[in-house]
């Protein structure tokens, strides 16, 4: 006589959990939302690249402000990637030159007597970028001739709209409000210097 087994046979799973289970390996198997989310840089010539007009070296620390965002954005935190990145959306001459001063790849002496030699970080390798080019440090952004500048050349120009006054209004100010930040303008002078852009017939209405 056959031997016939009493132990009931499993329950088969039901639509409801078999579906739970599905859903927990698909999800298992997506990107996180940290992870799906990093963005990358732009690469060269891309429309959403950095640019940086080299006949303007006043405007080289906005450059690497903009770029300071960017890494920051991808994540990108180590040095020498960071000094790459940043070398990459200038002209090749120029980028030439970035990279092949002594802050970009070489070893520098350390900060102490008989120290190791390091690497140099990404900002010391910026300040030095920097320095190649007068007028882009913070400290010489602007000077008082600037603005005796801006006001011969918009006198000789003359101002014969609201708008070419509204104009010269914002320039004087984006320059003088940091001159006198900085310590180097007074007040009664920036009126005298702004007063002198203005022909007197348009001084005598705006001063009534």
């Amino acid at each position: 006589m056959p031997l016939t087994s009493t132990t009931p046979p499993p329950p088969l799973p039901s639509s409801t959990s078999m579906a739970a289970s599905q859903q927990t390996n698909l999800l298992q198997h997506q990107p996180t939302m940290e992870q799906a989310a990093t963005p990358c840089m732009p690469t060269r010539g891309h429309f959403s690249a950095l640019k940086w007009d080299e006949n303007k070296p006043r405007e080289l620390t906005q450059y690497f402000r903009e770029s300071e965002y960017l890494l920051c954005d991808c994540n990108i935190t180590d040095h020498m990637q960071m000094k790459e990145y940043a070398s990459r959306y200038v002209s090749y001459d120029t980028a030439e030159t970035w990279t092949g001063i002594t802050e970009f790849n070489m070893q520098i002496p350390g900060a102490q007597e008989g120290a190791a030699p390091r690497a140099a970080t990404y900002k010391e390798w910026k300040a030095a970028v920097i320095c190649l080019y007068p007028g882009a440090e913070e400290s010489t952004r602007y000077t008082v001739n600037d603005l005796h500048q801006l006001a011969q050349d918009t006198f000789e120009d003359g101002i014969y709209t609201i708008g070419a006054l509204s104009t010269y209004y914002q320039d004087f100010q984006r320059v003088a409000r940091w001159l006198l930040q900085n310590g180097k303008l007074h007040h009664n002078e920036e009126r005298r210097l702004f007063q002198q852009g203005i022909p007197t017939s348009l001084w005598t209405k705006i001063a009534r």
